[in-house]
C-alpha cells in the first residue's frame, strides 16, 4: 500500500533529479556566441571613374582590420565587417586600397541589419602598368655566382611608382625590390644554387597602394654542370663543332655556362679546335 508519505518522497526525488540534471547542462557564455557581422553594400564613387574590379575595399575599427574584400564589379561593393560586443558604437573607417573614404557617420552594431551605404573616395585607383620585362640570359649555372639580369619597365602617370618587387621564393630566396635605373626601368640580378626551371612573379605598386602582378613573363632556367651535356649536347649527349658554334652565339645562355661547355668540349684535347 502506497502511503501519502511515499508519494511525496517520490515527487521530491524527481524534483531533486531534475534540478541536478539542469545544473549539469552547460550554459553558453556570451563570448562563445559567434558575432553576426555588419554587412555594408553600395556604390563606390571616385573622382574620375568607377573603382576597378580587383581593388581591395576594407574596414577598420580602432585601426584594426575588421573586414576586406576584392571588388568583383567595378563601382560597387559588398563588405562584411566583423567586431565584438565591445566594439558596439565604435566608428568604422573604410579604405579603398590605401585611401580613406570621405567622412561617413557609421558605427559598428553587432547583429545589425544590412546597410546600404555609398562611399566616396578621392585619389588614384588605377594600378601601374608593367610595359615590358625580361630576363637575360635566360639560362644560368647553379654555382651561386652566375646570374640573370631582370629588367622591367613600369609606368604610372597618375601617382607614380612606389616600388617594383620580384618574388624569389621559388628559388629559395624572398621578395626583393628592384633598383630604379631611370626612365621607368627597374633591374636586379638573380642567381640560384637550385637547379630547375622557374617562373618569378613581378609586382609593381604605386603611391596609392594600387598593385599589378605579372606571374608569367619572367622565367629562368638554372642548370648544374653535370646537366650541360644532356641539355645542350644533342641526342648523342656530346658536342659537335656545329653545336658548339650555336651555343657560343646563343644569347640566352650565360657566359659561365658557355665556358663550362667549352671545358667539356676540349677535355679530350685542344686539337678539336
Amino acid at each position: 500500500m502506497v502511503t501519502i508519505k511515499d508519494k511525496y518522497l517520490r515527487i521530491l526525488s524527481c524534483l531533486v533529479i531534475l534540478v541536478l540534471g539542469m545544473s549539469l547542462v552547460p550554459v553558453a557564455s556570451a563570448n562563445s556566441i559567434p558575432s553576426i557581422p555588419n554587412v555594408f553594400e553600395g556604390k563606390l564613387i571616385t573622382g574620375d571613374a568607377d573603382a576597378p574590379a580587383g581593388t581591395i575595399i576594407s574596414a577598420y575599427i580602432d585601426s584594426e582590420l575588421a573586414g576586406s574584400q576584392f571588388i568583383k564589379e567595378a563601382g560597387v561593393y559588398k563588405l562584411d565587417v566583423s567586431g565584438t560586443e565591445e566594439d558596439n558604437g565604435k566608428e568604422i573607417i573604410f579604405k579603398l586600397g590605401l585611401v580613406e573614404s570621405e567622412p561617413v557617420s557609421v558605427t559598428y552594431q553587432q547583429g545589425a541589419v544590412p546597410v546600404e551605404l555609398d562611399l566616396t573616395f578621392e585619389g588614384d585607383f588605377v594600378p601601374p602598368v608593367i610595359e615590358s620585362c625580361s630576363a637575360s640570359p635566360v639560362c644560368i649555372l647553379n654555382d651561386g655566382e652566375d646570374y640573370s639580369v631582370i629588367r622591367v619597365k613600369v609606368s604610372d602617370d597618375l601617382s607614380g611608382v612606389l616600388s617594383v618587387t620580384i618574388d624569389l621564393t621559388p628559388i629559395g630566396g624572398e621578395v626583393v625590390p628592384l633598383t630604379l635605373e631611370g626612365g621607368g626601368i627597374y633591374t636586379c640580378n638573380v642567381g640560384s644554387i637550385q637547379a630547375g626551371e622557374f617562373k618569378l612573379a613581378l609586382t609593381a605598386t604605386d603611391y596609392f597602394g594600387n598593385t599589378v602582378t605579372d606571374e608569367d613573363s619572367i622565367s629562368i632556367t638554372v642548370v648544374s654542370e653535370d646537366e650541360l651535356t644532356t641539355r645542350y649536347g644533342g641526342a648523342d649527349k656530346s658536342f659537335s663543332t656545329e653545336e658548339i658554334n650555336n651555343i657560343v652565339n646563343n644569347n640566352e645562355i650565360s657566359s659561365r655556362s658557355k665556358y663550362a661547355i667549352l671545358n667539356i668540349y676540349f677535355a679530350d684535347g685542344w686539337d678539336r679546335i
